[in-house]
């Protein structure tokens, strides 16, 4: 058995479905497993990515290497609780939980307090 797929892929599909019903301010959601393969992803239905194909790859493998990297010193700095890059055409937030990072691409007038509760209810959905 693969690492970590306790949930079939068709659960983490569904999860993906649920993340993205939070807020129609998500544009993308996926998890990937801890070497970038995307496991499960969900796009809103009307939008065009902005990335294309092996930029989205690329862009998966860079977030997964990332929490991979900063496992080692974790000891020292605390858990990554999960990691925000802010880009001019949309905001990006992922986090790792059990060895898979949840990767969502948010629209850019998000209000950031809603951004925090948004973390919290994505974060819940991806543990049940």
């Amino acid at each position: 058995m693969t690492e970590n797929l306790s949930k079939s892929n068709a659960q983490y599909k569904t999860n993906c479905k649920k993340i993205l019903e939070l807020s129609p301010k998500i544009r993308y959601v996926g998890v990937t497993n801890k070497f970038g393969r995307t496991i499960a992803g969900q796009l809103r239905i009307g939008l065009t990515p902005f990335l294309k194909t092996e930029e989205m790859r690329n862009e998966l493998f860079v977030h997964s290497m990332i929490y991979n990297i900063r496992k080692n010193y974790e000891k020292s700095i605390g858990e990554t609780e999960f990691i925000f890059i802010s880009n001019k055409n949309v905001d990006i937030i992922s986090f790792y939980i059990d060895e898979l990072v949840y990767y969502i691409t948010i629209d850019k007038n998000i209000d950031k307090n809603e951004l925090y509760t948004l973390i919290e209810q994505t974060k819940d959905l991806a543990i049940s």
